[in-house]
């Protein structure tokens, strides 16, 4: 039986997996594989040195200590249940696993650009999160894929230090909102409402985007291109087990709770906004704490 088991292999698990151990619980990761977005680098052309991403070097000192201390399971969870006195978590290839809490650390799949070019192109010049990589993309030519409000803010954000901007959106409802009407007054921003991207280009790194707008292809050239279509959370284990909110996060508290007595939730999977690996990393460590409080009281 272990304190706790963190499903997840990102930030926030591998945060929660280090905390946990230093208040000497005894903690079992499970993921697919470790990191996370963590070392999820661009490279754009001209790019000579690697992409800074800040939290990453945290990162790997929690999987080195983690993977000192054994605590590690590489498998896939199938399926969770709640019992009496403890959770229940079946794995594809190591059976159940059973803890006196639990945290869900699983992240959240981007919703794919599914157009020729995009698959091949992606880490070299195209991406899936216009926040963490607008540093890197001063004095450049981007454009942003999408109808989300993350699409909007990550605009925002490249929009005072980009050479130009352009806001590729298919559905123009969106552009109602607050902060596409700031965008409007931005000369270096040209959105297009009802744009369809067909294709990126590029031979080694990004190069054109080929859109569809107004029934004519216009070919855009840009350094890098950012697609923001959703977020798909990886909660299908625990579904069952909680009322999610609509696009399918978990809902938690200021404590990184559910609704569900020891069970816990942190990172992109959850309601919080961040998708930094920063706020990832304390967001593990408050759920982490908070199950520990948990596990304390029931021992």
């Amino acid at each position: 039986m272990y304190d706790l088991i963190i499903i997840g292999g990102g930030p926030a698990a591998l945060s929660a997996a280090t905390f946990a151990l230093g208040k000497r619980l005894k903690p079992l990761v499970i993921a697919d594989d470790f990191g996370g977005k963590a070392g999820w680098q661009q490279r754009l052309t001209g790019q000579v040195d690697e992409e800074y991403l800040a939290g990453a070097e945290a990162v790997n000192v929690f999987l080195q200590r983690i993977i000192q201390a054994q605590c590690t399971m590489q498998d896939r969870v199938r399926n969770v249940t709640k019992q009496d006195q403890c959770f229940a978590v079946e794995t594809e290839h190591y059976g159940v696993q059973q803890a006196v809490a639990l945290m869900v650390a699983t992240g959240a799949s981007p919703i794919e650009l599914l157009v020729p070019g995009a698959r091949e192109l992606v880490g070299q010049g195209l991406g899936y999160s216009v926040t963490t990589h607008a540093h890197l993309l001063a004095g450049k030519v981007v454009a942003v894929i999408g109808n989300t409000l993350r699409a909007l803010r990550g605009t925002v954000e490249l929009a005072p230090t980009a050479s130009h901007v352009y806001l590729i959106v298919p559905d123009a409802s969106l552009l109602s909102a607050p902060m596409a009407h700031a965008l409007r007054r931005r000369s270096n921003v040209e959105i297009l409402p009802g744009g369809r991207v067909k294709q990126i280009v590029g031979s080694e790194h990004v190069e054109e985007v080929v859109v569809k707008f107004h029934a004519e292809l216009r070919r855009i050239a840009v350094d890098a291109a950012f697609v923001d279509l959703g977020l798909k959370p990886n909660c299908g284990m625990v579904r069952h087990l909680l009322e999610l909110e609509p696009g399918m996060f978990i809902n938690i508290d200021q404590r990184n709770a559910t609704k569900v007595p020891g069970l816990f939730a942190a990172g992109d999977v959850t309601t919080a906004f961040g998708e930094q690996t920063l706020i990832a990393i304390g967001e593990g460590a408050r759920a982490a704490l908070s199950a520990y409080d948990y596990i304390l009281a029931r021992r």
